[in-house]
C-alpha cells in the first residue's frame, strides 16, 4: 500500500466513507503495524482539531495555500512510465497542515493573541471648529472609512493649529498604528499616556495594542498591568494579559 492510499484510507475513514472490506482492510493494518496506528491516531486529532478550530473561510484560504504547495511537490516528482490524472486528495492538506502544526507555526498564529482580535476602533466624531470645519470633517470621512493614510494628513494639519489637542493626536495615533508606523505612533500614545487628558487609558490600551502588533509582549504586558479598573479598557486588558 503506496503512502497515498493509507492516507486516503484515513481520510476516508474519518468520514465514514470506507466500504466494509476498506473497512476491514484498514483494522487489520492498523492492528498490526502500530507505527501506522500512531499516525492514524494524529492524523484523525489533528482533522477534529482543524474542523474545530477554523471557520469556512479561514479552511478554504489554509486549503488554498497547502495547494500551492502540494502542486508544487507533485509537479517535481519524477515522470512515471504510465501518467494519469490524479486530483490531490484531502489528506495532502490535511498532513502538510499537521505538519506546520507540529512545528509550532500554526499554533502560534491561531492560538496566539494577535492586533486585529483586540482593537476596537472607536469612530472619529469632530465638533465643528470654525475655519477649521472642512479639514476636520475629511478627517473624519476619512479615518471612519478606514483610509487612514488620508487621515493622517488631515489630523496632522489640525494638529498645526492646535497641537495639543488629545482628541486629535489619540486618533493620529490610531491612524500609525494601523499602518505599522510602530515608532511615530508610539511617540504619541506615550504623550498622551503622561498627560491627564481623557485619552489618558486609551492610550494605555492602544500602545499596548501597538506592542502586540510587533510582538513586544513584554512591553504589552507591562503597559496592560498599567492599566487602572477604571479604565474603559480594563476588562479588555485583562483577557489579553490571560492570553498572553
Amino acid at each position: 500500500m503506496t503512502p497515498e492510499e493509507k492516507y486516503e484510507l484515513f481520510e476516508r475513514k474519518i468520514n465514514d466513507e470506507l466500504s466494509s472490506n476498506e473497512e476491514k482492510t484498514l483494522s487489520q493494518i492498523i492492528k498490526e503495524d502500530e507505527a501506522i496506528s500512531e499516525e492514524f491516531r494524529i492524523y484523525k486529532e489533528w482533522t477534529f482539531y482543524l474542523d474545530a478550530n477554523l471557520n469556512l473561510e479561514e479552511q478554504s484560504d489554509l486549503e488554498n495555500n497547502l495547494k500551492k504547495v502540494g502542486d508544487s511537490f507533485f509537479e517535481k516528482q519524477p515522470a512515471k512510465k504510465e501518467t494519469k490524472v490524479v486530483k490531490i486528495p484531502s489528506w495532502a492538506y490535511a498532513i502538510a497542515a499537521s505538519v506546520v502544526i507540529i512545528l509550532g507555526v500554526y499554533t502560534f498564529t491561531k492560538n496566539g493573541p494577535t492586533y486585529n482580535d483586540f482593537a476596537s476602533i472607536p469612530e472619529l466624531s469632530i465638533t465643528e471648529r470654525g475655519n477649521e470645519d472642512e479639514i476636520g470633517k475629511k478627517a473624519q470621512v476619512s479615518f471612519n472609512s478606514k483610509n487612514y493614510k488620508e487621515a493622517e494628513k488631515y489630523l496632522s494639519e489640525l494638529l498645526k493649529n492646535d497641537n495639543s489637542n488629545s482628541e486629535y493626536l489619540f486618533y493620529l495615533g490610531i491612524t500609525l498604528v494601523e499602518q505599522d508606523k510602530y515608532e511615530k505612533a508610539s511617540e504619541i500614545l506615550e504623550k498622551l499616556r503622561q498627560g491627564t487628558s481623557v485619552y489618558k487609558y486609551k492610550a494605555i490600551w492602544f500602545e499596548a495594542l501597538n506592542q502586540l502588533k510587533q510582538k513586544n509582549i513584554g512591553r504589552c504586558t507591562e503597559l496592560l498591568k498599567s492599566l487602572p479598573e477604571e479604565a474603559e479598557d480594563y476588562q479588555h486588558a485583562q483577557k489579553l494579559l490571560k492570553k498572553l
